[in-house]
């Protein structure tokens, strides 16, 4: 929402009436209410629509999967129906429909997915094909700052860091991070363009967790003292997470000519923009 405020008119639906202190249009209500939902969006009439409301806590889904069918499969059918058929319709996907036993996954490999999580974002991808012809499918896996109601899971490693609190750092736990305003960037370049369909768009550096945060704490200047090495194993995690997590965005590259940054460059600009309110953080980061 925050890049789209250019001249655009951008209306936001959420459960609350106000979000990142943005000066926004807001239509407070329950997505997983059908009917309130599919009114709405008959009111609204966008000519884009972008879903990112989910349930994206692994553990939580694999623990309640009929709540998390709910939330992204349900929920995702009744809006993908609900809008005109000209509209496009943009969902924002998952690296975490994978089973994780090779690096770089690209769009011609066959998801398989180890949870409910990973199974209801792939069945929320079937949702939108099935209704909207006009679509883009976008799997990625992006960090950044919280609009203000709750932390971000890099927001909370950032302040564990610097508190010198106990972390572990999964050393066997792969993914290819972006940070969300150049992830945003991009994502508006190819709405923009004429491609259409499923893409990768995540950061061009495959790190693992424990490579993540140590680059994290020294472009921060946070010590490191706090952070150990480990593995996922030892975690016992509800769900069961998928070791290599990485995505290749080769296809995204290739037809928009539009690169992706490292794991380092990423960190650089996320981290000054702790102190910027939200409205700023495209302005030097657009193109």
């Amino acid at each position: 929402m925050a890049a789209a405020l250019d001249g655009q008119r951008v209306i936001g639906l959420d459960r609350h009436s106000a979000w990142g202190g943005l000066d926004t249009e807001m239509i407070q209500g329950d997505l997983l209410d059908d009917g309130w939902l599919t009114r709405t969006v008959g009111q609204v009439a966008p000519s884009v629509v972008v879903h990112c409301a989910a349930m994206v806590d692994v553990d939580a889904c694999e623990r309640q999967p009929a709540l998390a069918e709910a939330y992204n499969v349900g929920m995702t059918r009744t809006l993908a129906r609900a809008v005109s058929p000209g509209a496009l319709f943009v969902y924002i996907a998952t690296d975490g429909i994978f089973d994780g036993r090779a690096p770089y996954r690209t769009e011609a490999d066959v998801p398989r997915p180890l949870t409910a999580y990973g199974r209801s974002k792939l069945c929320g991808e079937h949702e939108v094909r099935t209704a909207c012809g006009n679509h883009l499918i976008v799997r990625t896996n992006f960090y950044g700052w919280s609009s203000g109601r709750k932390k971000t899971s890099a927001e909370w490693l950032y302040g564990a860091l610097d508190r010198g609190e106990p972390i572990t750092g999964f050393t066997d736990f792969y993914f290819t991070p972006i940070y969300v305003v150049d992830f945003v960037n991009r994502l508006r370049r190819l709405m923009a363009s004429s491609h259409r369909g499923t893409f990768h768009l995540c950061g061009s550096e495959r790190v693992s967790k424990h490579q993540f945060a140590m680059r994290l704490a020294e472009v921060a200047g946070l010590p490191t003292a706090s952070l150990r090495a480990g593995s996922i194993e030892d975690a016992q995690l509800a769900a069961p997470r998928p070791r290599d997590m990485s995505l290749s965005s080769r296809r995204f590259t290739a037809l928009t000519d539009l690169e992706v940054p490292d794991c380092l460059s990423g960190l650089r600009r996320f981290v000054p923009d702790r102190i910027r309110p939200l409205s700023e953080r495209f302005v030097d980061a657009r193109g």
